[in-house]
């Protein structure tokens, strides 16, 4: 099977490597999505949403071993590896990456977020609305609930 997935825009953050990203807190910076223009009109009535599901591609990955220690056990005593697809490492067999955003301000085809937590020049491939069923009241967060992430 062949799956062709082309970008819809890019990303607008004042990180510059993923370095930065890893000690910067990642909730409160702003950056910009700029949707490309023949992908313009599908922003149509996003004004309305507060929050947006980004689907981007992490293109700086280096590929992935199946086991991974999370950076949020890099400083414990007792590390333990974790599947990767039980973390949220950017280093996946695919290198697709989805961040919540809230939704500042849209001017033309540039949304303006709070929360963005991509490189500068990131491939954007989809955007989707946080809705109301995205919420669920019962989530369990697996091994991360004995992680102080603070």
């Amino acid at each position: 099977m062949e799956v062709n997935i082309r970008p819809i825009g890019r990303v607008h953050s004042p990180y510059k490597s993923r370095e930065e990203i890893k000690e910067i807190a990642k909730e409160n910076i702003i950056g910009e999505i700029e949707i490309f223009s023949e992908f313009g009109k599908g922003l149509k009535d996003i004004e309305g949403f507060s929050h947006l599901w980004i689907l981007w591609i992490f293109h700086l990955s280096k590929g992935s071993p199946l086991q991974v220690t999370p950076r949020t056990e890099k400083n414990l005593k007792k590390k333990k590896l974790r599947g990767v697809f039980a973390t949220r490492s950017p280093n996946r067999p695919n290198p697709m990456a989805l961040t919540l955003v809230e939704l500042l301000e849209k001017k033309g085809n540039v949304l303006k977020v709070r929360g963005i937590d991509a490189i500068e020049g990131t491939p954007v491939v989809d955007i989707k609305p946080y809705v109301q069923s995205d919420k669920k009241d019962k989530a369990r967060y697996g091994w991360c609930e004995e992680i102080d992430f603070k």
